[in-house]
């Protein structure tokens, strides 16, 4: 794996988790919010998925940030 798409991923993992905790939101509350099941929450802050384009947009809307600083 490249070292750029091993450190996007790597961003993209924290900065979910960074985001939601600043917003004081649980899993489930940015579940709900996102429309995704609670498990693929834990998935992607683990790294264990990575979003489409349209969930990385609906979890950058429910972040309320741009869907670019999740991967930067």
């Amino acid at each position: 794996m490249a070292s750029s798409t091993k450190n996007t991923k790597e961003n993209l993992k924290n900065n979910i988790k960074k985001y939601r905790k600043a917003l004081k939101l649980t899993q489930i509350e940015l579940s709900i919010q996102a429309d995704v099941s609670t498990y693929y929450i834990s998935d992607l802050e683990i790294g264990r998925r990575n979003p489409s384009l349209d969930v990385l947009c609906r979890l950058a809307d429910a972040l309320k940030v741009e869907p670019y600083e999740l991967l930067k």
